[in-house]
């Protein structure tokens, strides 16, 4: 039976892939075009054309959505949005579920991948960390469109979280950008993932993505002498979030709490 079902989760992951390959081509017409209208306009071109075509590919491949915190939303406020990374769902989750016109970061390395790469570029802020004087550049161009009214959306991690803690040690770019450009930070959380794309394997399963919104936290007062406080500050309401609201990590709580 678990071999079956091995199998069958194989095929499905083999469909998740190649479905996704298929949309992207319209996909990528959709950004090009959006090439032909006003920057500051763009990324909501692209939030509505990400929405569609994730709906389109989710009925396809048996994936639903919840989404929460809608209420902790100010439509007119430029945020710095930060979520938990934890697998290939992430993409689907923020593509579908974020609420926030915002604009992601991505490494540099990731637009040099054949096809996705290219849709990479064409969605996304590239950050280019090679030397002192690229990350300075990348620096000055996500100030401009934060000063425009984009928000910017990041993985403070920076990597995938496949270990059995919540969360990995963030870095400092969110927020160091967040207190530069006075904008408040709003951490969203992808629950459920675990379970539909366990740490110790690439095969996926159908199920709900979670995506819940938190009330955003100023940066009002907040200097660079104070980045590690905010840091902190920040990481502890997303890994309570976790702890209480990831079916994950409460089964590994009980479970830690009944072998004591």
């Amino acid at each position: 039976m678990k071999l079956l079902l091995t199998i069958l989760k194989f095929f499905y992951s083999i469909w998740n892939v190649i479905s996704f390959l298929i949309l992207t081509i319209p996909m990528m017409i959709g950004y090009l075009t959006l090439k032909l209208i006003p920057y500051t306009k763009q990324i909501v071109g692209v939030y509505y054309i990400n929405r569609f075509f994730i709906f389109i590919w989710s009925a396809l491949v048996g994936f639903r959505y919840k989404i929460r915190g809608l209420e902790n939303i100010d439509k007119n406020q430029t945020y710095i949005v930060v979520a938990n990374h934890v697998n290939a769902a992430d993409l689907m989750a923020i593509s579908y579920g974020l609420r926030v016109f915002a604009k992601p970061l991505i490494k540099k390395e990731l637009t040099y991948v054949p096809g996705l790469g290219q849709l990479f570029s064409l969605m996304c802020l590239p950050v280019d960390r090679s030397s002192k004087e690229a990350r300075h550049a990348s620096k000055v161009r996500m100030l401009s469109d934060l000063k425009q009214g984009i928000s910017i959306f990041l993985f403070p991690e920076g990597t995938r979280n496949r270990t059995k803690e919540p969360l990995l040690p963030f870095f400092d770019g969110a927020f160091e950008l967040a207190i530069d450009a006075k904008v408040p930070i709003l951490p969203v959380m992808l629950t459920n993932l675990r379970k539909l794309n366990k740490v110790d394997t690439l095969l996926l399963q159908p199920g709900i993505l979670e995506v819940t919104h938190l009330p955003a936290i100023s940066t009002d007062g907040y200097t660079i002498e104070n980045l590690e406080a905010l840091k902190l500050f920040v990481r502890q309401k997303m890994e309570a979030f976790l702890l209480e609201h990831d079916a994950y990590f409460m089964t590994s709580a009980r479970t830690l709490t009944s072998s004591v």
